[in-house]
């Protein structure tokens, strides 16, 4: 009898809409026939089954030193290059060449990391990418010739588009379409966090007194050397955290290989959940495109990546894609150029105020302007150079001391960069994207020709780090925009072609920096300010995004 009434109280806080415990382990089983008996399942079921949690945590760890890796090799030598001026006896096209280096690379294996990494899978180019990126950049610290150091600099940035490439698809070939876009976001977060650690890094390294001679004395090791070394760190560790994780589901699923992608799957599922692996719902795949079907001859692979391309490159994608990637250029050439030399160039202030500024009787008590410290001290290096040359004496070359304030304005520059784009962020939405964008470029280039005149050291940095933060956030909504104007089905070929020009700017402005600064102190400056006027001008071009028009994804 007391049984009944049990089974009774139970009954009835059911029909008030509880489960029960013997109902629930039906309806699970109900569920599980159904997932078995509802036939194969695409990648986003799948992806979603698998949950969210600890997996996309140990991830997100696993990505940090990644970004950092990316940011390391393309601006750490902006830090080395006054330190190392006297080791390798660097001109001043010698560092432009430097800073632009890495981007060569990036430029010359642009397209060949996405036919690779469609090839061979996601993980062995990110695990091997980093690796050789790692030993890359150790090389970099024995270097005692400037031709070496710029042509490890060019492998680095031939190697390290590859696993960044890589990665980008991983990340989103990982989550689901709900996660994907915080999963980004993060990642631009590790990349600020990236920009503000590096002069923190060198701040701590580069001013100290260190040198060190092995195997006789043909080799040196000095603070700039070890910083290069330390900066190699993040790769290494790229490398070791990746490697635990699995190949990317999707790629597997496209290679035909469904056993190993549906193993994959239930790895994360049960690292998500803390269930059994075997308890994961989904039991089959469905078949999807797979690469191998275009062919495993190269000329196959590349008429069929011609074939999905070629619309791109017709009217009326073609206008488009010139027009964005031009303000691409513009944006690129102002914001890494300037970056890039700014701690050289406060390196050649400091070193000005305390050598020269003393006895300086033109000035005659007045505050000299940016650029005039900035000839007085050139003068002075090659005036001297040219007299000890003559002479016939040996030259003496005496390093920029780098105090605290170059290292502190560098890191000021690049929290001023992370401000600036949480800002845009929020109104981006408000003002809209061609607003904004002409905005940036228009203030970027009042910056840039206010630099001209500055006196105060203060006003100097707040100009450098307002123009570094609007050519920045002008240059990251061009992806926005990219998405107004193109389908799907060319989004990635535009935003990989918008970032090849990008990167491309970032070489004919570090080119063009010492050439023009070496004719006048002015030129410079009239280059940068120039591009982000050009790019403000075709950001009005931009055809108009009408209400609820959306670019056909038909070809």
């Amino acid at each position: 009898m007391a049984f009944g009434k049990g089974e009774f109280a139970r009954n009835k806080r059911s029909d008030d809409g509880t489960i029960t415990s013997g109902e629930t382990q039906t309806k699970m089983k109900r569920e599980r026939i159904r997932s078995e008996d509802s036939g194969p399942a695409n990648f986003e079921q799948a992806i979603i089954a698998t949950g969210y949690g600890k997996f996309n945590y140990l991830l997100l760890l696993a990505i940090l030193p990644a970004s950092f890796a990316s940011i390391f090799s393309s601006s750490a030598m902006s830090y080395v290059l006054p330190s190392a001026e006297c080791d390798l006896h660097l001109t001043m096209f010698d560092k432009g060449l430097l800073n632009s280096m890495t981007f060569a690379g990036m430029i010359f294996t642009a397209f060949f990391w996405g036919c690779v990494t469609d090839m061979f899978g996601r993980k062995k180019i990110m695990v091997y990418g980093y690796l050789i990126t790692g030993l890359l950049s150790i090389a970099t610290c024995f270097s005692h010739r400037s031709w070496l150091l710029i042509t490890f600099k060019f492998f680095d940035g031939m190697i390290i588009s590859g696993p960044y490439a890589a990665l980008m698809s991983y990340l989103a070939e990982i989550h689901n379409e709900t996660h994907r876009s915080r999963c980004y976001m993060w990642l631009g977060v590790f990349f600020s966090l990236g920009n503000i650690s590096l002069p923190c890094i060198a701040w701590l390294i580069i001013p100290q007194k260190w040198y060190i001679t092995l195997l006789n004395e043909t080799i040196e090791i000095n603070s700039w050397r070890v910083f290069l070394a330390i900066c190699s760190l993040p790769e290494f560790l790229a490398c070791i955290a990746l490697f635990a994780f699995p190949e990317s589901p999707r790629f597997l699923i496209l290679k035909g290989r469904h056993n190993e992608a549906l193993n994959v799957f239930k790895k994360i599922y049960s690292l998500n959940t803390g269930k059994n692996a075997d308890t994961y719902p989904i039991k089959s795949l469905e078949d999807e495109y797979s690469v191998e079907s275009c062919g495993e001859r190269m000329q196959d692979k590349l008429r069929n990546c011609w074939k999905q391309t070629k619309p791109l490159f017709l009217r009326p994608n073609v206008f488009r894609l010139i027009l964005i990637s031009m303000i691409q250029l513009g944006a690129t050439i102002g914001s890494n150029s300037l970056r890039l030399w700014m701690p050289q160039l406060f390196a050649m202030i400091e070193s000005y105020k305390s050598t020269l500024m003393k006895n300086d009787n033109h000035i005659s008590g007045l505050q000299p302007s940016f650029c005039y410290m900035l000839g007085q001290e050139k003068s002075h290096l090659n005036s001297t150079q040219y007299a000890e040359t003559l002479s016939n004496s040996t030259v003496v070359c005496v390093p920029a001391e780098l105090n605290s304030r170059v290292f502190i304005n560098s890191i000021v520059i690049a929290v001023t960069g992370v401000i600036g784009y949480t800002v845009a962020g929020s109104l981006i939405t408000v003002v809209g994207k061609r607003k904004l964008m002409v905005i940036c470029f228009v203030v970027a280039a009042a910056c840039c020709g206010s630099l001209y005149w500055a006196t105060d050291i203060n006003s100097i940095l707040g100009l450098s780090s307002v123009f570094v933060a609007m050519t920045s956030i002008g240059g990251a909504t061009v992806v926005n925009v990219i998405v107004d104007n193109f389908p799907t089905y060319l989004r990635t070929t535009a935003v990989s072609t918008t970032m090849m020009m990008g990167r491309i700017g970032a070489v004919i402005g570090n080119l063009l920096f010492p050439i023009l600064f070496d004719l006048s102190c002015l030129g410079p400056f009239i280059m940068i300010g120039s591009a982000s006027l050009v790019s403000s001008f075709l950001v009005l071009l931009l055809p108009r995004k009408k209400q609820n028009d959306k670019p056909k994804d038909i070809v």
